[in-house]
């Protein structure tokens, strides 16, 4: 089957569920049944030995092979939106955006700061050396926290495709999540290191937003 088979984010409570096709589409390929191509490819990803992005994989009634994400993957994804750049080049597409569109992204990312630096000086930001089960799933109880990472995953996801319009709505419903987590969450609370390890790639990628994709300058006074 000589072309990309995408994978899509399927929505879900507490973890972070993608699904492929590719079993429908190598069924005119192979001439067979979906159901038999997705359990032979079943039993190839079952069979790897190394470390997995996800903690486990199963077929449903359509055919779909569905991947759950493990706290390990989880993390390491994280860890890359902190460590690397995303693109910058725009494919030609022009982005203009209004007064209020720009403050919008601009208080996102302000905001980001002023919490990460409250949080700091409650002298509770030492980041600690979590221990991550490489097959655990990915599972995350506080609803707000788990909207905010659905958030940064779409908008890595269509990083490079979405058009100008579109990551600029997506970044509007990461902001809008941001702001649920940080008005709710107190720094003394159990749920504000987590928090904390989250507004470090919101931040990257609201400033390489701005900066790096359509050129605005960020204020970075705070």
């Amino acid at each position: 089957c000589h072309q990309n088979i995408p994978l899509k984010k399927v929505h879900c409570k507490e973890t972070v569920i993608y699904v492929s096709a590719i079993s429908r589409k190598l069924e005119k390929v192979w001439q067979q049944p979906v159901g038999k191509i997705a359990s032979k490819l079943l039993t190839v990803l079952q069979e790897q030995a190394t470390p997995s992005v996800w903690s486990s994989i199963h077929k449903n009634d359509d055919g779909w092979i569905e991947f759950v994400i493990s706290q390990q993957g989880i993390e390491q994804w994280r860890q890359q939106l902190i460590e690397r750049t995303l693109s910058a080049v725009d494919k030609g597409q022009s982005c203009s955006l209004e007064t209020e569109e720009l403050w919008q992204i601009q208080s996102g990312y302000e905001r980001c700061c002023r919490w990460q630096a409250g949080y700091q000086r409650m002298e509770r930001a030492a980041q600690s050396q979590i221990e991550i089960p490489s097959s655990a799933t990915f599972c995350m109880r506080f609803y707000p926290l788990h909207r905010l990472i659905h958030c940064l995953l779409d908008i890595c996801d269509g990083w490079d495709d979405a058009t100008p319009p579109q990551l600029l709505q997506m970044a509007n419903r990461l902001i809008l999540a941001l702001e649920q987590c940080t008005d709710i969450t107190r720094f003394t609370s159990p749920n504000a290191e987590v928090l904390s390890r989250w507004l470090v790639p919101t931040q990257i990628v609201l400033r390489q937003l701005l900066n790096k994709r359509w050129g605005y300058q960020l204020t970075e006074r705070f």
